[in-house]
């Protein structure tokens, strides 16, 4: 009868503890989920579209408060080392973003001006760690509901291209100059999402991403890239091909921002100023739209064919949506008038140029910003 009854007298203790356990646990999941809303109130979201040559910035609530260029302006590092090299001291950089481009090819001998991005790819990891802190100091600054207490996550769009070590330098870039957490999404699935696509639905569309410093032809299906290529012929080679052919056909030398200025301005008549090569005297002529788009030729068919050659790999049963949905241009070098017509004439199927084209990614970053579940529906990018 003992037995028994210190048989009974242990279970009740065994179920004693058992729900002692269970209200613990569910008093710390509670105050775990408590913490985490309290650190949404006083957390805060940002998406970054991180480009060749410009850098754009949404905030939560507050929309879109940074677009520059990706660039900065330093003193020069010492080139040789050795007993005879001078210290190196590390000064900070003496502009950033457009007052940077402006001094881009007006500096002075003892100051470079730098593009740590170059063709999607980082190259300089020490002066977009120094762009990305200046930025993020200029975004705590500006005025919000509630105070940043906490760190932010990040949400930042990358070329699909990019292999593994490039993931990591980014994601520790971004951490090192300020964020909480770094997600990173591919940029052509971030242009779909803000070009309001239905990314969970079994439907393809063909985005032409068309940056700065590379292109991307992607076939989008699931919240996914299905096949895609990019290359580095973008905007950037585009003006390079139009300082080429001033100097060819005119003798006179032209500077990339003044190559820009006629690539995405001219209408009818655009005055062109520069050097001439023959006397070194500056020199004026007027450049013609079809002039502009011989120059600008070569490298648009580039885009053309890699455009081919995506749609010739796309599996068949996305074919019929495609033919549908039709080509969306995206990016700013995308603006060249002539592009969307030649893809139309090349391949047969419907193109058509996105409204404000560089502002297709981080309209992306701001919807999955301001929808969190979003997150859940496409496919972010894995560093495994």
């Amino acid at each position: 009868m003992v037995e028994v009854i210190l048989f009974m007298n242990s279970s009740i203790v065994t179920k004693i503890d058992s729900s002692c356990y269970n209200f613990r646990v569910r008093w710390l999941r509670k105050l775990s989920n408590n913490l985490i809303n309290v650190g949404g109130v006083f957390s805060w979201d940002i998406g970054i579209d991180l480009g060749s040559t410009n850098t754009l910035i949404y905030i939560k609530d507050r929309g879109v408060v940074i677009d520059e260029p990706t660039m900065l302006a330093r003193p020069k590092k010492k080139r040789w080392t050795g007993l005879s090299a001078p210290k190196s001291d590390l000064k900070r950089p003496v502009a950033y973003g457009y007052k940077a481009k402006l001094m881009w090819n007006r500096e002075p001998r003892q100051i470079e001006v730098v593009s740590p991005i170059k063709n999607g790819l980082v190259v300089d990891m020490e002066g977009l760690e120094s762009l990305m802190a200046y930025y993020f100091k200029l975004i705590y600054d500006v005025p919000s509901k509630y105070p940043k207490i906490f760190k932010p996550r990040v949400i930042v769009g990358v070329p699909s291209f990019i292999n593994q070590v490039q993931k990591r330098a980014i994601k520790s870039i971004l951490i090192a100059a300020g964020a909480r957490e770094v997600i990173l999404v591919e940029e052509v699935v971030l242009a779909a999402v803000g070009l309001n696509f239905p990314i969970d639905e079994q439907n393809g569309i063909v985005v032409v991403d068309v940056g700065g410093g590379k292109t991307e032809v992607s076939v989008i299906s699931m919240g996914g890239v299905v096949i895609g290529k990019g290359i580095k012929t973008a905007g950037s080679e585009i003006d390079n091909a139009i300082v080429n052919y001033v100097k060819m056909k005119y003798g006179l030398l032209i500077g990339p921002n003044t190559a820009e200025k006629v690539k995405i301005g001219v209408e009818n008549n655009d005055l062109v100023r520069g050097r001439d090569l023959e006397t070194g005297l500056p020199k004026s002529i007027k450049m013609t739209r079809e002039e502009v788009q011989e120059a600008a030729s070569l490298e648009l068919g580039k885009i053309v064919k890699l455009v081919k050659s995506v749609l010739d790999e796309t599996p068949p049963e996305l074919m019929e949506d495609i033919l549908k949905r039709g080509v969306v241009l995206v990016g700013n070098g995308s603006r060249m008038k002539d592009l969307a017509k030649m893809i139309e004439m090349e391949t047969k199927i419907c193109t058509v140029l996105a409204d404000e084209p560089g502002m297709a990614v981080i309209r992306g970053c701001g919807r999955v910003v301001e929808d969190v579940s979003l997150l859940r529906q496409i496919k972010l990018v894995s560093l495994g």
